[in-house]
């Protein structure tokens, strides 16, 4: 296997939810995610390996349905273009990816514990971990995560702003949730290369009525001989459903 594999980019992607209630109102999460069945939204994703050209994709997302799962009501199942389903739960404290199954796979997988994707409220300071090894919101797997123990990275994620704006393809959008997750990885001797920290930092912008409308993440890991480079991915909206 090669040392400077490029970002993967299986990732779920929240997009259009409903608009918030509110301007002296912290936003509910439902208001920044679509639990909508039969919308659908189109991303490019962008990945800069260090040191080597950008390249382009596309990401299409879509809710498929609604319904019973794992002895919760009204699950979100959402799916990309590759035929991957993710689960979503709604709660009280926030929004959850509860399981994903691919087209490989007969039965989902469980997520243990179930990820949180927004909390609930959402206000300027609130903090949670997600795992990072997972595909859910960009959280990437690379080099780093498959030499980290149990290859999982934690990020530790906190609500900057509620006030954000920004503009993508496919519009510019305000009042958007800012969420920014930083972790640093320690890399150490034992993976046969020097020690070394990374700085990994992915930040989110949920904007009400759109949902998701960027992504991007930042592994700033580059060694001395150049074996193990990081690099960059970022995810915007080129068309959300109308």
């Amino acid at each position: 296997m090669s040392m400077r594999r490029s970002f993967r980019t299986g990732l779920v992607l929240a997009a259009v939810g409903t608009l918030l209630a509110g301007c002296d109102s912290a936003p509910e999460p439902d208001a920044l995610f679509p639990l909508a069945a039969g919308l659908e939204w189109q991303y490019r994703v962008t990945t800069r390996p260090h040191g080597e050209d950008p390249r382009d994709s596309r990401l299409t997302m879509s809710n498929v349905e609604r319904g019973y799962f794992a002895g919760e009501e009204d699950i979100l199942i959402r799916r990309n273009q590759h035929g991957t389903r993710y689960y979503i739960a709604e709660r009280e404290d926030g929004l959850y990816r509860v399981a994903v199954k691919s087209v490989a796979q007969t039965v989902p997988i469980m997520d243990q514990p179930p990820v949180r994707i927004l909390p609930r409220p959402v206000e300027t300071g609130q903090r949670w971990r997600a795992p990072a090894h997972t595909y859910l919101l960009g959280r990437a797997r690379t080099f780093i995560s498959d030499h980290a123990p149990g290859n999982t990275i934690d990020l530790d994620y906190h609500i900057e702003a509620t006030d954000a704006e920004i503009e993508v393809p496919a519009g510019r959008y305000s009042d958007c949730v800012l969420a920014v997750g930083r972790a640093s990885f320690h890399l150490d001797a034992e993976t046969g290369f020097a020690a070394s920290d990374v700085p990994i930092e992915q930040r989110e912008w949920y904007c009400p009525g759109v949902g998701l409308t960027r992504l991007s993440r930042d592994e700033r890991l580059t060694s001395g001989d150049r074996t193990i480079t990081g690099g960059r991915i970022e995810i915007v909206l080129t068309g959300a459903p109308g």
